[in-house]
């Protein structure tokens, strides 16, 4: 059986508590694995607001796990700025199938594509791949954590909806409830490189690229960018 495709969490992933639950739980309950470097968790850190838990503290005391290893060179990366190219590098030296960030658009497809990769909105990577127990698992965690003030899982289906449409659109039969609106500012560039989010297979069809989905897979989440070659 070959190994369950790795996910390389980016700092503005980490850095939101709601997502990072969602993400780590529901790749837990699908098999699925998951990483990042200490160059991410440093930034993740460093953004973290208010009372919300720090990233290196979830993952030393609650996850137990180690950091992925630190590349020690960028030469050959395309990618725009300097933080950046340390970040695909980090994905690339961990072995990393997807890098997941919300600033899909600051990475050089030709970057993602010469290594077999593809970055992704982390809302429409979890519509895209996680199976709905997947995604009851990472709810029903926020809801057991949600003290201030309590809420159902039903409540934080509805609430999810604001930042995660995609997410909350493709499990909406799971819970009797109809998610809040989403916010205005979506991220325009959601998906971008050659995995297919779904089957790790190599996209090579220009629709394939711009949902980041296999011809297989026609029912996926709609991607409303206009994948660029490069960048």
């Amino acid at each position: 059986m070959s190994e369950a495709p790795l996910l390389f969490l980016d700092a503005n992933v980490l850095a939101s508590p709601v997502t990072r639950t969602l993400l780590i739980a529901g790749a837990r309950a699908d098999g699925l694995r998951w990483t990042w470097s200490r160059h991410v968790e440093v930034e993740a850190d460093r953004h973290a607001r208010g009372e919300a838990s720090r990233t290196s503290i979830v993952r030393k005391k609650i996850l137990g796990t180690e950091l992925s290893p630190t590349a020690t060179s960028t030469e050959g990366l395309v990618t725009g700025t300097t933080q950046d190219r340390q970040v695909v590098a980090d994905a690339i030296r961990a072995g990393a199938r997807y890098l997941i960030t919300a600033d899909v658009d600051d990475f050089a497809f030709d970057d993602l594509a010469a290594h077999g990769m593809s970055a992704v909105n982390p809302d429409y990577f979890m519509a895209s791949r996680f199976t709905e127990w997947a995604y009851s698992e990472g709810v029903d965690l926020l809801a057991a954590v949600q003290k201030k003030p309590p809420r159902t899982a039903a409540e934080i289906h509805r609430m999810l909806g604001r930042r995660h449409p995609h997410l909350v659109a493709r499990f909406a039969g799971a819970y009797d409830t109809r998610p809040v609106q989403a916010d205005l500012d979506q991220p325009s560039t959601i998906v971008r490189g050659i995995a297919c989010i779904r089957c790790d297979a190599r996209l090579d069809d220009a629709v394939g690229l711009q949902r980041g989905l296999c011809p297989q897979h026609p029912s996926g989440p709609r991607a409303r960018e206009v994948l660029p070659q490069s960048n």
